[in-house]
């Protein structure tokens, strides 16, 4: 059945469509949230300052839920940064479904940018493993904006153990860490990542003490950070930050390894993480660590003018 065929309808999320989303992200292995819990997805829709509660969305054929999408607000000096992250359920991708929630989306933010009074920057995220996703951001008039890679270990024995210089510590964040941590992943990020919502990840349900942890140097000052989730056997690594003038110093190689440990302690069989394309040191590192390109993440971005 072609989605010609039937009327889709999108309406704004509520709580009791939760536990359906939830089963549709799990179903999809490509995910970036495969193996969220329902108290993860609803901490995750109340970032601060990020207006995602209401901006969800579900898309429903009949009776079935069929997809579902968040979009994320990010309110810059010059102009609105706005991220989608959603899916459609597996049993019904190849219908159509991706353009009707394309075409919402677009009035949506070009309605928005007028009452904003303010330009409006939207990024598609489509994975390569994933039939179709590139071709809507094409059919669009999207620009590629950049790509990156998803890196995959799955050799949790044979892991070489690096030692810290004397005086390298590393420790659990705490709340009162929330400015440095924000501080650091911004520069090494160019975001816009606020105390408030580090606060915010750092009481959710997904941040783990053993998964989270700062490197300080022999002054006890912070010069970078990794969080990391582990889901069942599966664990992803969304952040390794290391501050500008301690880059090119083995910091990272020292996160890396230390994340490493503490996954296969903890029962992980796989790793996953994110890199640049063009970032050829960072994929290096990842090589030598065993990690290997999976799939890819190609970014598509379009603007909505007040």
């Amino acid at each position: 059945m072609k989605l010609s065929d039937i009327d889709a309808l999108i309406r704004i999320h509520t709580r009791s469509d939760t536990d359906r989303i939830v089963t549709m992200i799990n179903r999809d292995p490509f995910h970036f949230l495969n193996g969220v819990s329902v108290i993860e997805f609803e901490q995750s829709l109340d970032e601060p300052g990020r207006r995602i509660r209401d901006n969800t969305f579900v898309v429903v054929i009949g009776q079935t839920t069929v997809g579902y999408f968040s979009l994320c607000f990010v309110e810059l000096n010059t102009h609105i940064a706005v991220d989608c992250f959603g899916t459609v359920d597996v049993e019904w991708r190849r219908r159509g479904i991706g353009t009707v929630i394309f075409n919402f989306i677009f009035k949506r933010l070009k309605d928005i940018a007028r009452q904003d009074a303010k330009p409006i920057h939207f990024k598609h995220r489509a994975l390569t493993r994933i039939p179709g996703e590139a071709t809507i951001g094409a059919n669009f008039g999207m620009k590629e904006q950049n790509t990156l890679e998803i890196f995959c270990l799955t050799n949790m024995v044979d892991q070489e153990v690096f030692l810290k210089p004397l005086g390298y510590q590393f420790r659990s964040p705490t709340l009162e860490d929330a400015n440095v941590w924000a501080e650091i992943y911004n520069e090494a990020f160019h975001d816009n990542k606020s105390p408030e919502s580090v606060i915010h990840e750092f009481q959710g349900a997904s941040f783990s003490k053993n998964l989270y942890f700062l490197c300080t140097n022999e002054f006890g000052n912070p010069i970078g950070l990794l969080s990391s989730i582990l889901r069942g056997t599966h664990a992803r690594i969304p952040t390794i930050a290391v501050r500008r003038e301690w880059q090119k110093r083995g910091v990272g190689k020292l996160l890396l390894s230390e994340i490493l440990q503490r996954l296969k302690q903890s029962g992980a069989n796989d790793v996953r993480l994110t890199v640049d394309s063009k970032n050829d040191v960072a994929k290096s590192l990842y090589n030598k660590f065993g990690f290997q390109q999976e799939y890819k993440r190609i970014h598509y971005v379009a603007s909505f003018l007040p």
